[in-house]
């Protein structure tokens, strides 16, 4: 597949501080300290950084970085975005600088949704060292999780990724308002999910980002501590219907929201997975708080 993980994710943010306690504290990535003076990075693994937030008067989604492993694969993929109508812009020096890329290109989706495709961030030399203790995240080839975003062009996004970006569709859940398509762009059940205008979410919402732990422990801890320290929830423990992972959601500054889970379906035999459509997010749990 052209795309081949979701690569790093960019936040502005009027509450750094906020963010610095889920994501260290609560996720258990490592912030970097003093990186810029306006926003702060954060590991999850050998790559210098997943997600950064960036000081804004305003919270929303800043923008998604989709990983691609070759020059020509990043050429390639920008032609057929440019022949699909959309403009591709390259990336300055110091926007390359400030990834850890080689190369970048850019451009904004149908929906508006700003994003950039990135040609192999380096590995950093220092080991990572998480917030809290954890077993670690499962990234590697599946990438660093997944994210869900909304959209008043459904359809014209969902064709959009698949399409041109060469996202594969794993599955389809319609319920109550909603309709949402998930898509993967390496064995991960899905990197991305898009929705309709719907769960009193319009277009440009960030509905939720999605980190995966090696073990279901460090899904119980981290649910213990949202308690504990009274975030609010979205769903409790439960099962996917899709994906069959266990998780949790709950509520970040701006509304966003985390999702914390272990042990998601990965696609390894792609002549074997069936497409299907549910009618249900949950196997069991996720009840909304």
């Amino acid at each position: 597949m052209p795309v081949t993980e979701l690569s790093y994710i960019g936040l502005l943010s009027s509450d750094r501080d906020g963010w610095a306690s889920i994501l260290s504290e609560i996720v258990g990535m490592q912030r970097i300290p003093d990186a810029q003076p306006r926003t702060d990075y954060y590991r999850m693994d050998e790559r210098d950084y997943r997600i950064f937030v960036e000081t804004s008067e305003t919270d929303h989604l800043g923008v998604v970085g989709w990983g691609v492993n070759s020059m020509e694969a990043l050429d390639a993929l920008s032609e057929r975005i440019a022949a699909a109508g959309v403009v591709v812009d390259e990336g300055a020096a110091d926007l390359i600088a400030q990834r850890g890329a080689r190369a970048i290109r850019c451009f904004t989706d149908p929906e508006g949704y700003k994003v950039e495709l990135a040609y192999a961030p380096p590995a950093t030399e220092a080991p990572f060292a998480s917030g809290r203790p954890i077993s670690g995240f499962k990234t590697g080839e599946l990438g660093m999780g997944h994210v869900v975003l909304h959209c008043a062009k459904y359809r014209e996004n969902v064709s959009f990724y698949h399409k041109v970006l060469g996202f594969r569709i794993s599955d389809y859940i319609v319920w109550a308002d909603a309709d949402a398509t998930f898509m993967r762009c390496n064995p991960r059940h899905h990197s991305l999910a898009l929705l309709n205008e719907s769960l009193g979410m319009e277009s440009g919402a960030l509905n939720h980002i999605m980190f995966e732990m090696k073990s279901l422990a460090d899904v119980g801890r981290a649910y213990d501590l949202v308690l504990d320290r009274k975030y609010p929830i979205i769903m409790t423990l439960g099962q996917h219907s899709n994906d069959k992972a266990t998780s949790f959601y709950f509520v970040a500054p701006g509304g966003v929201g985390i999702e914390i889970g272990w042990n998601g379906v990965t696609i390894d035999n792609e002549s074997e997975w069936q497409v299907a459509k549910y009618d249900s997010t949950k196997l069991w749990g996720h009840r909304m708080d």
